[in-house]
């Protein structure tokens, strides 16, 4: 009867089970430090994400305060009632965007946006409107002026030549020491010197105005385009997107349109510029 003799056990090195112990070991800290290496990264990323959020917040809050200061200095030499109200419209706007942008509040942002997108539309009809009138009103207001300054000068040198001829018998003494005493004629002339500043002064006035018109015609230019265009059109969006093309294509770090708004008609945009620029520059920069 043979004899099962007993199964010797087999052995494994030591040298494996270290080798094996090593490799998951690290392995083990590959995938920590991979992970680890991720994270990272992953926070750099967001970190420049929030980054880029804060600066191009920064940026349309410094575009937002341009466009008020405009807006205040458009209020000092505005006269119509008409045309300050939409002006104070526009600044209250505004005003609500900056507080917005500042506190960060971005519920209502979207809506406020759409709201205010109306608003200057309608705004817009409403000054164009009120442009045409006063532009009417004034050029009645010269030519009433000038029919009104006519009459007064006829007036006054006849005046002038029947107060000369009834003067003259009853003051020859007064006359003859007129050294002493102020003559008619001088009075007269102290008066027409006075009319001349005052007319003067009303002049220089007027040409202020026409010169505040100019620069306002300088900044504005009018674009036509086509009615799927006009179905489209979004004030808001078509502005920032000309603002960036300039700082992308031209360098140039500053806004460049102030609003860009339909016509009353619908068959074209216009396009107001910063005080900086003009709409000769823009058509120098049509390609852009």
């Amino acid at each position: 009867m043979t004899q099962n003799s007993p199964e010797t056990p087999t052995r494994i090195s030591s040298d494996i089970n270290n080798n094996a112990m090593q490799l998951i070991i690290s392995t083990v800290f590959l995938d920590k430090a991979a992970k680890a290496k991720a994270a990272a990264a992953a926070k750099q990323s967001k970190e420049q994400d929030f980054l880029q959020k804060k600066q191009d917040v920064k940026g349309s809050i410094a575009n937002i305060i341009a466009i008020l200061k405009i807006i205040n200095a458009e209020m000092q030499y505005e006269q119509d009632q008409e045309t300050f109200t939409v002006l104070i419209q526009q600044k209250e706007i505004f005003e609500k965007i900056l507080s917005q942008k500042q506190t960060g509040e971005k519920n209502s942002l979207r809506t406020v946006e759409n709201e205010i997108i109306s608003q200057l539309q309608n705004q817009i009809k409403n000054l164009e409107k009120s442009m045409k009138n006063k532009f009417n009103l004034i050029l009645k207001t010269i030519e009433s002026n000038q029919i009104q300054t006519q009459a007064q000068t006829q007036a006054q040198t006849q005046s002038q030549a029947e107060n000369q001829s009834q003067i003259q018998p009853q003051f020859q003494s007064q006359i003859q020491s007129h050294n002493q005493t102020k003559t008619y004629a001088q009075v007269a002339a102290v008066n027409v010197e006075q009319d001349n500043l005052q007319q003067t002064k009303q002049q220089q006035k007027q040409k202020e105005k026409e010169k505040e018109k100019e620069k306002y015609r300088e900044k504005r230019l009018i674009v036509q385009i086509d009615k799927e265009t006009a179905e489209d059109f979004d004030s808001y969006i078509l502005r920032n997107k000309i603002n960036d093309r300039f700082f992308t294509e031209a360098n140039i770090d500053q806004s460049v349109i102030a609003t860009a708004t339909k016509s009353f008609t619908s068959l074209s945009i216009i396009l107001i510029t910063m005080s900086d620029f003009s709409a000769d520059f823009l058509l120098q920069k049509k390609i852009i």
